[in-house]
């Protein structure tokens, strides 16, 4: 196989910030920080009241990342750019203001499935709200135009077509060593599979192939993209592995074709925001995101059992929303979901029916602490959802600060 060659010698991948923080694109850490920021529209970013807000956003989710820096070392002087760079906002100095996609995100009203395809979908490098104008020009000059997610989704896909299912993985040095020097070129989906495969096995020397991680952090600013399809469910990653090693993985392979394409990302064109929403609803990502979510909350947990009946009993039997008492049919939803700490006590659980506990957990139906009932817009008027309550009361055993941390964070 040839070498393939640089396009231009400052090639490399960047998605958001040239100082990353992997601990940002944690989905509660993310959204919880989007959200304080929508509480305080106007404030400036040092703000007291914000930075307190923040620190709460920080003590919730257990991040050990300083969220509420102060003065000129506020959390978005430093690292602004992981919600600027996503859309959510504005690039106006000095106070906060969100765009109104970053709004419709904030109040749940583009759910966390449909925000993670949007990024999949849109997401392309160069991203001009991270790269410099003669960065930007010189991907221009030769070009060169790459959606990231759709093509390390793309090669996992046919990697797992081609080779079998337990083959649809990327590590983050396949990422570096093969995918992104091979994307420089234009390289084909099939021939960036078929070298990624040959590497695998070590039959694929690349030591002399062109390094386009040179700097201090282009490994960790690599990586990002695949923390990010792991952090909002859309893969699965090894724990086991060390750091670079592990694997980033489809547990199935996909129906549908994920095509590379040319056109300008909604932060270019931010007015189409709505159309690329319902276009990426309408994607395979959210239906990936759910069979990656159930498939997880099956696992056999040691209190599983015991979790399921406590919560079915503290709610008569009966679905918190419909009141169907079909045992069948019921199921134990985590309020706080176990991959973000939350447990397997009666106090994290409502009963829900099988249907609203799907639709829950990806965020189409939301309670509030107060049990207020938010149906997402593509239910609202569904026949099957009609005559959802406005409002539910709670079993007594429910923990009012997991309600909270709900709201918040997920």
């Amino acid at each position: 196989m040839s070498i393939p060659v640089k396009p231009f010698p400052s090639y490399k991948w960047r998605w958001l910030s040239v100082a990353p923080s992997e601990g940002l694109l944690k989905a509660p850490v993310f959204l919880g920080v989007i959200r304080a920021l929508s509480q305080f529209e106007g404030d400036a970013f040092n703000s007291d009241r914000l930075i307190e807000e923040l620190d709460r956003v920080r003590r919730d989710t257990n991040t050990d990342i300083n969220l509420a820096r102060t003065g000129d070392r506020n959390l978005i002087r430093n690292s602004g750019q992981y919600w600027r760079g996503t859309g959510l906002l504005t690039a106006k100095r000095g106070e906060v203001e969100l765009t109104d996609f970053g709004r419709q995100v904030a109040l749940g009203r583009i759910t966390n499935d449909e925000f993670a395809a949007l990024m999949v979908r849109n997401t392309v490098l160069p991203n001009p709200a991270t790269y410099g104008a003669d960065e930007v020009a010189n991907w221009r000059r030769v070009g060169l135009r790459i959606k990231p997610f759709e093509l390390i989704l793309a090669v996992m896909d046919r990697l797992g077509r081609t080779y079998g299912v337990p083959e649809a993985f990327l590590s983050s040095n396949e990422l570096i060593s093969v995918v992104i020097p091979l994307a420089g070129t234009k390289a084909t989906v099939e021939k960036t599979v078929e070298s990624v495969f040959e590497f695998r096995k070590g039959r694929l020397d690349v030591s002399e192939w062109p390094d386009c991680v040179p700097a201090a952090n282009d490994k960790r600013l690599a990586r990002e993209f695949l923390l990010f399809l792991a952090n909002f469910g859309i893969c699965q990653i090894d724990q086991t592995a060390d750091r670079y090693e592990q694997r980033f993985y489809l547990d199935e392979v996909m129906n549908a074709e994920m095509q590379q394409g040319d056109e300008q990302s909604f932060l270019e064109n931010i007015e189409r925001i709505d159309e690329e929403v319902a276009t990426s609803r309408n994607s395979e990502i959210p239906l990936i995101i759910e069979r990656t979510r159930v498939s997880a909350s099956v696992l056999r947990r040691p209190n599983q059992s015991r979790f399921r009946r406590d919560v079915l009993d503290a709610g008569a039997r009966r679905c918190i929303l419909t009141q169907e008492p079909t045992l069948e049919v019921l199921e134990a939803a985590h309020i706080i979901p176990v991959g973000n700490g939350g447990t397997d006590l009666v106090g994290n659980g409502l009963c829900m029916r099988v249907d609203i506990h799907r639709l829950y957990d990806s965020g189409k139906i939301r309670i509030a602490p107060n049990g207020s009932v938010t149906l997402h817009e593509q239910i609202e008027y569904a026949i099957s959802y009609a005559d959802l309550p406005k409002r539910v009361n709670f079993p007594q055993e429910i923990r009012a600060e997991n309600l909270e941390w709900r709201s918040r964070y997920a």
